[in-house]
């Protein structure tokens, strides 16, 4: 919530000097607060979109995890079978998912 702590700070911070200069007081005030009431809609898009995206890389990184875990449960019951063939393979792909969850 910075942002809005910001952007309060310098409203508060330039509106004397805007009444100063205004012809008309009033105006002056209802043309700020629809610049600010505009400012907040952009902000709350902004922020809706940020959470989306950050659920959806979160559902990614779940699904890469998962991944994951199954290549090395493949692998694992590959070589209690005996087959290191298949083992090494079922670790090349886990080690490929495990390279996707680093990035």
């Amino acid at each position: 919530m910075g942002v809005f702590t910001r952007f309060r700070d310098i409203v508060s911070s330039n509106i004397n000097a805007m009444l100063d200069r205004a012809e008309n007081p009033e105006k002056m005030i209802k043309l700020m607060i629809h610049e600010m009431e505009d400012t907040l809609v952009e902000l709350k898009a902004s922020c809706a979109g940020v959470m989306a995206s950050s659920k959806k890389v979160q559902r990614e990184l779940q699904e890469i995890r998962s991944h994951t875990s199954r290549w090395h449960e493949k692998a694992q019951l590959a070589v209690e079978k005996g087959r290191d063939d298949l083992a090494r393979e079922a670790l090349v792909e886990k080690r490929r998912y495990a390279g996707r969850e680093e990035r």
